[in-house]
C-alpha cells in the first residue's frame, strides 16, 4: 500500500521534497543569511539575495542560459586563469 503524501512534502512547484533534504536545505540557507548579516546586510537583503542565488543557481532553466552565455564563459574563462578572483578585494 502505497502512502498518500502530505502536502507539506511538496515544494512551491509541486515537486515532492523529502523531508530531511527539505531540512538540510532550510539549515544551509539560514547559515547563507547569517553570513550575508555578518558582512553588514540588513536581513532583508539577506534574504532576497539567497532567493536571488537560488533562482539563478537551482532553476534548471537559468542553469542552461548561463552556461549558453558567452559572456558567462568568457568570464568563467577569466576565472579558470586566475585573472579574476571570486570574493577577494583588489
Amino acid at each position: 500500500m502505497r502512502r498518500n503524501k502530505q502536502p507539506s512534502e511538496y515544494n512551491d512547484y509541486g515537486k515532492y521534497v523529502e523531508l530531511g533534504d527539505f531540512r538540510e536545505r532550510t539549515r544551509q540557507e539560514q547559515q547563507q543569511v547569517e553570513d550575508l548579516m555578518e558582512q553588514g546586510f540588513f536581513w532583508e537583503e539577506a534574504i532576497k539575495l539567497v532567493q536571488l542565488h537560488e533562482h539563478l543557481y537551482e532553476n534548471a532553466e537559468m542553469k542552461q542560459r548561463m552556461e549558453n552565455d558567452e559572456y558567462m564563459q568568457f568570464a568563467r574563462w577569466l576565472y579558470e586563469q586566475g585573472a579574476i578572483n571570486e570574493g577577494e578585494d583588489e
